[in-house]
C-alpha cells in the first residue's frame, strides 16, 4: 500500500482538511490506519505550531522589557543633547520595575494557556500508535477502520484516585507519609483482522505517588514527592472457530482462555515498567515514565501479545 502522505509538514497541515482536536479533551472515533496516522501527525503539528507562537509571544514580552530597561542608560547621554528627550527616556526607564512584574505575569498567563490547551505527553501517544497501526495495517480487512478512544488528561487527579493510605518508613528523619494510587485508561479500541478475528485493546497508566515529610540534618522540615508509574496493555482477542482449531495444550501462565459458540476468546496482558525494564532511566521525581520506552520496543511487544493469542490455534485445513 502506498504510504505517501503519512507524514505531514507544517504547510500541509495548515491547509489540510483534517480533523483537529484540542488534545486536553481526548477523542473517540473510527478511522482507517492511514487516517489515524495523519490525525496523530496533525495533532502533534497543531501543538508544535502553538508552542512556536507561545515562544514568540514570550520573547516579544521580554524584548519590550529589555528596551524599557535600556532607556535608563540612553537617557543619560541624551540629557546633553536635549533635556526634554532625556526626560522622556528617563520616564520610560522608570517603568522597568513595574514592567518586570507585568512581564512575569504575562509569561505565566501565556504558559498556563498553552498547558491548558495542549497536554504534555501526546507526542509519545502519537508515535506509539502510529507505529502499531502501521504494523497491523496489512492484517486488517480491506478498508477496515480502527475504533479508538483516548483520554490524554493528567493521571494524578481526584477522579483517577483509586487508593489513599498512610505510608511509613524507617529512613532517617522520617516524620509522616501518604501513598496515593491513581489509574487512568489512556486509550482503548477495537478492530477486525482479515481472518475475521476481533481484537480489543486497552492501554492504561498506573501511578503511585508518595508524599513524604522528613526532617533534614539542619532540623528543617521537607516534603518530597516520589512517583512510580507502570503501563499495562491488555488485549482480548476473539478468533473464529470456523477458521481455526484449538491447540491441544495452551500455556495458561501467559494467557487467559475461554470460548463461546463461535469464538475462542484469549486475554493477554503486558505491563511496561521502566524501573524493572530500564532502571537507568527511572526517575522517582517524574510523574510519567512512558517516554522511556522506545517506539519500536513498545509496538513490537504489543505485536508479540497478538502472536501469543495466535500461537494457541492452528488454521483449519
Amino acid at each position: 500500500m502506498d504510504r505517501q502522505g503519512n507524514v505531514l509538514n507544517k504547510e500541509q497541515y495548515i491547509g489540510a482538511p483534517i480533523e483537529r482536536a484540542h488534545l486536553h479533551r481526548g477523542f473517540s472515533s473510527k478511522k482507517t490506519p492511514i487516517k489515524w496516522i495523519r490525525f496523530f501527525r496533525a495533532c502533534v503539528l497543531q501543538r508544535e505550531i502553538a508552542r512556536e507562537q507561545k515562544s514568540k509571544t514570550i520573547k516579544k514580552i521580554w524584548f519590550i522589557l529589555l528596551g524599557v530597561f535600556l532607556c535608563n542608560f540612553i537617557a543619560i547621554p541624551l540629557n546633553f543633547i536635549s533635556e526634554t528627550l532625556g526626560a522622556v527616556f528617563a520616564v520610560i526607564g522608570m517603568l522597568a520595575c513595574p514592567g518586570l512584574i507585568v512581564a512575569g505575569i504575562m509569561t505565566y498567563i501565556t504558559n498556563r494557556k498553552f498547558k491548558k490547551n495542549f497536554t504534555d505527553g501526546f507526542d509519545f501517544f502519537a508515535d506509539y500508535f502510529s507505529a502499531l497501526f502501521t504494523l497491523i495495517e496489512e492484517d486488517l480487512q480491506l478498508n477496515s477502520k480502527i475504533a479508538l478512544e483516548a483520554n490524554v488528561k493528567d493521571t494524578i487527579t481526584e477522579e483517577n484516585l483509586i487508593k489513599n493510605e498512610s505510608y511509613t518508613s524507617e529512613s532517617r528523619g522520617f516524620i509522616s507519609g501518604i501513598e496515593k494510587n491513581y489509574e487512568r485508561v489512556i486509550s482503548k479500541g477495537s478492530c477486525f483482522f482479515d481472518d475475521e478475528s476481533l481484537i480489543f485493546f486497552q492501554f492504561s497508566e498506573r501511578t503511585r505517588e508518595r508524599i513524604i515529610k522528613k526532617r533534614g540534618s539542619s532540623g528543617k522540615r521537607k516534603t518530597k514527592y516520589k512517583y512510580r508509574a507502570s503501563y499495562p496493555f491488555a488485549i482480548k482477542m476473539k478468533i473464529p472457530k470456523r477458521k481455526y482449531q484449538l491447540n491441544a495444550t495452551i500455556d495458561r501462565s501467559q494467557i487467559s482462555f475461554a470460548e463461546d459458540d463461535e469464538y475462542y476468546v484469549f486475554k493477554v496482558y503486558r505491563k511496561f515498567d521502566v524501573k524493572k525494564e530500564n532502571p537507568d532511566q527511572y526517575n522517582p521525581y517524574e510523574e510519567s515514565s512512558i517516554s522511556s520506552f522506545a517506539v519500536d520496543y513498545f509496538s513490537l511487544e504489543v505485536i508479540n501479545l497478538i502472536n501469543t493469542c495466535y500461537s494457541c490455534v492452528t488454521p483449519s485445513a
